[in-house]
């Protein structure tokens, strides 16, 4: 996904522009590497997405101007957020929305640069649209002015990633990419979460194996965010969420109604595998989920099958046998072919697995041995359950059962895809469409 990157010239005291103060970021020589700086970020640049008012600015002075940098400016793809501007003058611009933004944001190409625009970088901010902040800060005081962060906005932490001078008159370049955002949960647990878009909330909660940061939650909520406030988290023990002991199912359904209450009070729920069983079980424990959808949550119907228990997986993970948990998992769980397996032993991401290879003893306590539990029929809101026509045989069978065992939900084939092998825009739009309907 392309990243947004803000990029401005900054004062001490906040400020990106001043009423009769024009040009007081050319008092300062930011020397050689400054102007390299600025010129590699519109070259590297693969748009531009501009406010109505800078980009105002910049369409009277840069169609006049010559040279390598004005000719970079003047050729790239522009995009300007604004509800008044028809007609746009400059060339290559393209007249969107806010709301399109996050489609902008998943298009192919290189990362979106922006400048000045302080109401639109504000608007994106608030929607969790910024990936990173490119900050020229100049040592000058104007004392007032258009401000690039607006008095009242919502707290967020920031993560310094580049910190440097350049030019000789005090100019430093400081670079700031944004924190995860942090829940609560009941017993203190603290849990990791990503909030983007804007809209009413979802909350997406993730399978085995998986952190917020997994390319299949990642792509879900980018398929989400144009329509939906998604806040993407941490199950707890892995990732950038707390673990705390002993472990109970209650405790995670207790993480995800903090999500629900960060979100307002009331969300969405959409879960994938293992994560789509715990939305069950929070549904069914009276969790404030309005609308709640699920792919493929792992339950066996078939008489005289069982899973791994919860005490298997959790022996073999405190007595170091991280990798035979991750084996007996994959293999009794997910029916994974055992020479699969033994391939996966030698690729780089093995030792992220055996990372959170204790988790998987969680997993086992929230989808149970088997059969499919009698309490899903407690499940009173309106519920979409998803399956891969290409899926084992186990894994349609229990999205069936869900859908007959909850008195208000419908089934939903995907074409082609299967468990662990699912593309994440057709679960966005499927989910999409449920949540607005």
């Amino acid at each position: 996904m392309r990243k947004i990157i803000v990029s401005e010239f900054i004062t001490l005291d906040g400020v990106i522009e001043k009423p009769g103060e024009l040009g007081w970021a050319f008092r300062f020589a930011r020397g050689d590497e400054g102007d390299a700086i600025k010129a590699g970020e519109i070259r590297d640049a693969g748009a531009l997405l501009l406010g109505r008012t800078t980009y105002d600015g910049f369409a009277q002075a840069w169609p006049q101007q010559t040279g390598e940098f004005a000719d970079t400016m003047n050729g790239m793809p522009k995009y300007v957020v604004s509800s008044t501007l028809e007609k746009p003058g400059w060339d290559n611009t393209t007249v969107i929305t806010l709301d399109d933004v996050a489609e902008l944001k998943r298009q192919p190409g290189g990362d979106i640069l922006v400048n000045g625009s302080a109401r639109l970088v504000q608007a994106l901010a608030a929607r969790g649209l910024v990936d990173e902040y490119r900050l020229m800060v100049y040592p000058i005081v104007l004392g007032g002015g258009q401000r690039l962060f607006a008095a009242g906005a919502e707290e967020e932490s920031l993560r310094l990633v580049d910190a440097r001078p350049v030019g000789d008159d005090g100019i430093v370049l400081l670079t700031y990419r944004p924190r995860h955002r942090t829940a609560k949960s009941a017993d203190g647990t603290p849990i990791a979460y990503d909030r983007a878009g804007a809209g009413p909330a979802v909350v997406l909660v993730q399978g085995a194996f998986s952190s917020r940061n997994d390319p299949i939650m990642t792509g879900i909520a980018a398929a989400l965010a144009s329509k939906y406030t998604v806040y993407n988290y941490d199950r707890r023990g892995r990732g950038d969420s707390g673990d705390t002991a002993p472990y109970a199912v209650r405790r995670e359904i207790e993480d995800l109604t903090a999500l629900i209450e960060a979100a307002g009070g009331t969300a969405m729920v959409f879960g994938g595998s293992s994560g789509g069983a715990l939305a069950l079980e929070a549904a069914a424990a009276g969790a404030p989920i309005t609308k709640l959808a699920v792919f493929e949550p792992p339950y066996v119907t078939a008489p005289g099958q069982t899973l791994p228990s919860a005490d298997e997986l959790s022996a073999l993970a405190e007595q170091g046998r991280r990798g035979d948990a991750i084996e007996l998992f994959l293999t009794k769980g997910a029916e994974m072919p055992p020479e699969a397996v033994e391939g996966m032993k030698a690729q780089p991401f093995w030792a992220h697995l055996e990372g959170v290879a204790h988790t998987l003893a969680y997993e086992a306590a929230v989808v149970g041995s088997g059969p499919l539990p009698d309490r899903l029929s407690t499940v009173r809101v309106p519920a979409l359950v998803l399956a891969g026509s290409a899926s084992s045989d186990r894994m349609r069978d229990a999205a069936q059962a869900v859908t007959g065992q909850m008195p208000d939900a419908r089934l939903e084939w995907l074409e082609g895809q299967a468990h662990g092998q699912v593309d994440p825009a057709s679960i966005g739009t499927a989910v999409g469409e449920f949540f607005s309907a």
